[in-house]
């Protein structure tokens, strides 16, 4: 038995990026690349260690609309590519071009039910990136500004409570200065999800660092984040917990 390939990473990616800054309403591109690779120890069921590994690259295009207390975003996959052992095959990837995922972003706030429209196959993969679209500052921040937040989300009956300590600073990019913003993470992880095995518990932590680079426009300009999750998974069928460790680092960069 193995735990499903791509819903794991995409399950804690948004430790990294739990709010957004308000941005401007112009279409936006970007390339977002995110690289995964998952360790499952199935010694319980005679197998050993498993391993994969496999990466993504992702290029979206960004809408956003005002909206009463925000703006209404929407988000477009225009083409997902995949490194070698991603877990999906070609006629998949194909379904995935011109996916769609809507979301809210209050004013000062965090992006709220970020959801793709339809019944998209495979949609967890290409959605593992989108968070880190929306940086986590609040209205007026400046450089030298610390604060930590504290969030508590659902993913598929899984609950993740995460803080994040994060402080703003000054940098250069491409000869212009923006503003940076780094962020450390933990999260406890707790839930149960269903699967043909029946019913599959997840418990576990993960911690993350991400570092933003943002336009005096509040636009974000380039972006890299790292996760590492540290999960025990408990099937009824199999005598002991399975161990799993994903390790995720990525990318985002604004297109010109």
């Amino acid at each position: 038995m193995k735990v499903h390939a791509f819903a794991v990473p995409a399950l804690l990616v948004g430790v990294l990026a739990t709010t957004a800054f308000p941005a401007p309403v112009a279409p936006r591109a970007y390339k977002i690349e995110v690289k995964s690779k998952i360790v499952q120890d199935l010694t319980a069921v005679g197998q050993g260690p498993q391993t994969q590994e496999y990466s993504t690259t992702s290029f979206v295009h960004v809408e956003l609309r005002d909206t009463t207390g925000g703006k209404v975003a929407t988000i477009t996959l225009d083409s997902l590519v995949l490194g070698p052992g991603a877990p999906m095959p070609p006629d998949m990837v194909s379904q995935l071009k011109g996916a769609v995922w809507d979301g809210f972003l209050p004013t000062g706030g965090r992006m709220r039910d970020l959801t793709v429209r339809g019944d998209v196959q495979g949609a967890q993969l290409a959605e593992s990136g989108l968070q880190q679209l929306f940086p986590p500052v609040k209205v007026g921040t400046r450089e030298g500004q610390a604060w930590t937040d504290t969030t508590e989300t659902t993913n598929g009956g899984i609950g993740i409570r995460t803080v994040t300590n994060y402080q703003a600073s000054s940098a250069t990019l491409d000869g212009a200065k923006v503003l940076q913003l780094a962020g450390a993470s933990s999260a406890s992880v707790s839930g149960e999800q269903q699967s043909p095995q029946g019913a599959i518990t997840i418990e576990g932590t993960a911690t993350g660092n991400s570092t933003y680079l943002i336009g005096a426009d509040g636009v974000l300009r380039r972006g890299t984040f790292t996760s590492t999750q540290l999960l025990q998974v408990s099937v009824a069928a199999l005598p002991e917990p399975i161990p799993v460790t994903v390790t995720i680092e990525g990318s985002s960069s604004l297109l010109p």
